[in-house]
C-alpha cells in the first residue's frame, strides 16, 4: 500500500516573506485557466530550497462513486521563485520546463495532456500485474457466497425500514460495503495497523506509523500529530511496538483536539513568524547548536555517509544534552526526514532547529495556558518529591523544567528561567515561588506578539547601526581633519580600556578553575570534583566576584551544575568548561533581554497570580493541606531553615541531562500523586518513571487511563 507522504508545508510557513497558503493559491489561479473539469484536483506545499523556492505538488485524479480511491493520478509539480515571482511547472517526471505567462500548452490542452498520463499508466497496468501479494489478499474484499447474497436480499424490506438506502444494500451485497467507517476510531485504527502489519510482528517502522497516522482522517494538525508520534514508545531497531500505542491514540486525540481547540479560541488574528525572524532571534543560538550537532554526529558516521539511524541520531543529541532539552529531541525525531530505511540526513539540521522553533511559536497549546502549565509543573514537582514545606533545590527543578514534556522549551531558554529564579544560600527554592516565575515568564517567551516586536525591533537596530556605519565611513573618506581623527583615535582608546577591563571566556573559564582548585579543592583527586555546600560558598567570595558575572549569569552556572548523587559532589572541572561558554554565548542574544531587565524577586508585582486556580488543582493534596495547616502555628523561621537545610541534604541529586543515574533515592517515603505518603519505590519502577520522564509516554495533562508505571499511572488517573 502507498500511503499518503506525510513531508508537507505548514500552509502558515513563511518562505522569502511569501506565505506557503499563498504560494498554493497562485498555483490554485493558474489551474483555473486549465479548464480541467473533470478531474477533482489537490495542491499542496512540500518543500522549500534555501529560503528562496517553494515547492508545490498537485495530484489530478478521476474518482468515482463506484472506485473513490482512483487506480491512477497524475501529478504536476510547480516551482515558485519567491525573489522574482515566477512559477514555473513540470508534468510528472518530465523534463520539459514551463512558466505560467511564458511559453506552455497550448488552451484546452492540459486536460488532454492529463489524459495522456493516466491513459498511459492504466495501459501498463494492463500489459504488467502490479498488484502485490499484499494488494491481493487484503485489499480485494472476497465476494459473499451466492446464499448470503440471497438471504441479503430477502432482508432488504427490513433494513430499509431501518433508514438503510437500497445503494448500501447493494454494496454489502457485492461485497464492496466498507463497514469500517461506522467503526468508532479506536476500532478503525487497530483495523488500519493490523492491515500494514503484513507479517503480524506487532511492530512497524517510524516511518510506516507516521504514514499512517497522516493518511487516517482524524480532525488533527501536522503538529498534532508529530505530538501523538512521540507518545509512542520507539525501539533501538527504529520499530514501534503498534498495539499499546495505538490503543491509547484515541484518548491522546480527544485531548489534542480539545488542546487545539482552545488554543485556536485564545490565539485569533495573531501574526506569523516566518525564518527572517528565527535567524534574527536565535539565530547565533541555532548556529552553536546545530555546530555541537553535527560534531556529535560525526563522531557516529564514522564513515561520513551523512546520514544515521534514527537510534543514532537521537542518541547524539541526547549526548549534548547542555545545548538540546528533551523536549527538543522527542519533536526534532519526529520534524527529521527519513527514508525507507530509518536513516535520518543531518546536513540541514540548523534548519530542522528553526523550523522546530517556528512551529514551537505558532503550536503554544500548553506554553500559553497558565492553567495547564501550572498544573503540568505541579505534578512533575510532586515527581520530584515536593512535600509539605514546598522547598526544592534548584536543581530538582531544573528536573522539572527538563522533563516538562508538554512544554517546547529550547534549552537555552531552560537556562534563562534557572538564571531568574532566586534562591537562598544552600540553592533551596520555594516552589510556590517558582511556579510564580513560570507562569509568568513561559507565555511571554512563547507569545507571537511580543516576539514579533522584538524582531522587528532587533532588524531596525542592526539597520541602524549599518546605516550608521557606512555614513561614518562616507564621513572618514571626505573628511581628513586632523581634529576628526583624533577624536576617534580618542574613542576608540576608551572602548579598548573599557573592553580591556572585561574579562574575555578564557578568562574567566582560568581564573575559575584556579580560584575552585586553591579554596576548595583539598583532595586534588584525578576527576576534579568538590561537595556543593563548598561549591556554592566558594562562588560568592570575593575574586569571583571580579570576573563581572551578572547575578543572574552565576544563579545559571549554579542551577546547571551535575551533582553526583552518592558523593554529593560538583565535578566542577567539566561544568566550567561547558557553561562559561555558553554564559559569553547568552551575552551575545538580544531577545531575552526584556526577561533580564526584569525584577523577580519573590514579592516582584509583575508576577502572576495563581490563587484562582488554587481550588481546581490544589497545591497540596488535602492530607498535605491539613498537615501543614496543624504545624503553621508552631513553624517559625529557624524551625523552616532547619528543614530547608535538611531537604537539601536528603533529596537526591540528578545525574548528567537532569536524569538519576541508579536507583533513585527521592526519600525514605516518596509522596505520590493523590497526596498520600507511599513506600518509596522499587528499583524497576523508578526505572520506569525514568522511562517516562525522559520522553517515551506524555501521559499527564492527558489523564489517559492505559496500562503503564505505577508512577505515571497515580500521575495521570487520579491528577487531583
Amino acid at each position: 500500500i502507498r500511503y499518503m507522504v506525510r513531508e508537507e508545508l505548514n500552509q502558515g510557513l513563511f518562505v522569502g516573506g511569501v506565505k506557503v497558503s499563498t504560494a498554493i493559491q497562485k498555483v490554485e489561479d493558474e489551474l483555473s485557466r486549465w479548464k480541467c473539469n473533470r478531474y477533482k484536483h489537490i495542491t499542496r506545499g512540500v518543500s522549500a530550497q534555501e529560503n528562496a523556492v517553494i515547492h508545490l505538488e498537485t495530484t489530478f485524479s478521476k474518482p468515482t462513486q463506484d472506485k473513490p480511491v482512483p487506480v491512477a493520478v497524475a501529478r504536476v509539480h510547480f516551482h515558485l521563485d519567491v525573489v522574482n515571482g515566477r512559477l514555473k511547472y513540470h508534468f510528472e517526471e518530465e523534463s520539459v520546463q514551463h512558466e505560467v505567462g511564458g511559453r506552455g500548452l497550448a488552451p484546452g490542452m492540459y486536460e488532454r495532456w492529463l489524459d495522456r498520463i493516466i491513459g498511459d499508466k492504466m495501459q501498463v497496468r494492463q500489459l504488467h500485474n502490479l498488484a502485490t501479494p499484499f494488494e491481493e489478499t487484503r485489499l480485494q474484499p472476497p465476494p459473499m457466497p451466492t446464499a448470503m447474497i440471497a438471504e441479503s436480499r430477502e432482508d432488504s424490506s427490513d433494513e430499509r425500514e431501518d433508514g438503510r438506502s437500497s445503494r448500501q444494500e447493494e454494496e454489502r451485497a457485492s461485497g464492496y460495503w466498507d463497514p469500517a467507517q461506522k467503526l468508532p476510531l479506536s476500532e478503525l485504527l487497530v483495523n488500519i495497523f493490523d492491515a500494514a502489519d503484513e507479517d503480524d510482528e506487532y511492530e512497524l517502522t517510524h516511518k510506516e506509523v507516521a504514514d499512517l497516522l497522516y493518511a487516517t482522517p482524524m480532525g488533527l494538525t501536522d503538529w498534532d500529530i508529530k505530538l501523538l508520534l512521540t507518545t509512542a514508545h520507539e525501539l533501538e531497531t527504529g520499530r514501534i511496538v503498534w498495539k499499546p500505542f495505538v490503543e491509547a491514540c484515541p484518548e491522546f486525540i480527544e485531548a489534542l483536539l480539545k488542546r487545539r481547540a482552545a488554543f485556536e479560541e485564545r490565539t485569533q488574528n495573531v501574526p506569523q513568524v516566518g525564518f527572517e525572524a528565527i535567524e534574527l532571534c536565535f539565530g547565533e543560538e541555532i548556529d552553536e547548536a546545530a555546530r555541537a550537532g553535527r560534531e556529535a554526529f560525526a563522531a557516529v558516521d564514522q564513515a561520513g555517509k551523512g546520514k544515521l539511524s534514527r537510534h543514532d541520531f537521537r542518541s547524539s543529541l541526547m549526548h549534548r544534552m547542555e545545548r538540546f532539552s528533551m523536549q527538543e529531541v522527542q519533536l526534532l525525531m519526529q520534524i527529521c526526514k527519513e527514508d525507507d530505511f530509518g536513516q535520518v540526513p543531518y546536513d540541514d539540521f540548523g534548519g530542522l532547529l528553526a523550523q522546530l522553533r517556528i512551529d514551537a511559536l505558532h503550536n503554544a497549546m500548553v506554553e500559553t495556558d497558565v492553567d495547564q502549565l501550572r498544573k503540568h509543573l505541579i505534578i512533575l514537582s510532586r515527581q520530584e518529591g515536593m512535600g509539605e514545606d514546598l522547598i526544592l533545590p534548584v536543581w530538582n527543578l531544573r528536573n522539572v523544567l527538563l522533563s516538562a514534556d508538554q512544554l517546547c522549551l529550547s534549552r537555552m531558554q531552560i537556562h534563562v528561567i534557572l538564571s531568574i529564579v532566586q534562591t537562598d544560600e544552600e540553592g533551596l527554592v520555594d516552589f510556590q515561588y517558582f511556579l510564580r516565575v513560570c507562569c509568568t515568564v513561559i507565555p511571554q517567551m512563547f507569545d507571537v506578539g511580543l516576539f514579533a516586536e522584538k524582531a522587528a525591533a532587533i532588524a531596525k537596530e542592526k539597520a541602524d547601526a549599518q546605516a550608521r556605519q557606512e555614513l561614518e565611513e562616507l564621513q572618514g573618506i571626505a573628511s581628513s581633519s586632523l581634529a576628526a581623527n583624533k577624536k576617534r583615535s580618542d574613542e576608540d582608546d576608551v572602548e579598548e580600556a573599557q573592553q580591556a577591563n572585561v574579562p574575555d571566556k578564557n578568562d574567566v573559564e582560568k581564573a575559575l578553575l584556579m580560584h575552585i582548585t586553591n579554596h576548595a579543592d583539598d583532595k586534588h583527586r584525578q576527576q576534579s570534583t568538590i561537595d556543593v555546600r563548598r561549591f556554592l560558598s566558594v562562588l560568592r567570595m570575593d575574586p569571583v566576584q571580579q570576573l563581572q558575572l551578572s547575578d543572574a549569569e552565576l544563579r545559571g552556572f549554579i542551577a546547571e551544575a551535575e551533582l553526583d548523587e552518592e558523593r554529593n559532589e560538583v565535578a566542577y572541572a567539566d561544568h566550567i568548561r561547558t557553561w562559561v561558554l555558553i554564559l559569553f554565548e547568552l551575552r551575545k542574544s538580544r531577545i531575552y533581554d526584556g526577561i533580564f531587565a526584569k525584577d523577580w524577586a519573590m514579592d516582584a508585582p509583575h508576577l502572576v497570580d495563581l490563587s484562582e486556580y488554587e481550588e481546581n488543582f490544589p497545591l497540596l493534596k488535602p492530607l498535605l493541606r491539613s498537615s501543614t495547616a496543624s504545624v503553621t502555628s508552631e513553624t517559625t523561621p529557624e524551625r523552616r531553615r532547619s528543614r530547608m537545610s535538611s531537604k537539601l541534604r536528603d533529596t537526591p541529586t540528578p545525574g548528567p541531562g537532569g536524569v538519576r543515574r541508579g536507583a533513585s533515592r527521592l526519600s525514605d517515603r516518596a509522596i505520590s500523586s493523590d497526596g498520600v505518603d507511599t513506600p518509596s519505590l522499587e528499583t524497576g519502577e523508578v526505572q520506569d518513571r525514568q522511562r517516562h520522564q525522559g520522553g517515551s509516554r506524555r501521559h499527564d495533562l492527558w489523564e489517559v487511563k492505559q496500562p503503564a508505571c505505577r508512577a505515571c499511572t497515580d500521575a495521570v488517573v487520579n491528577p487531583v
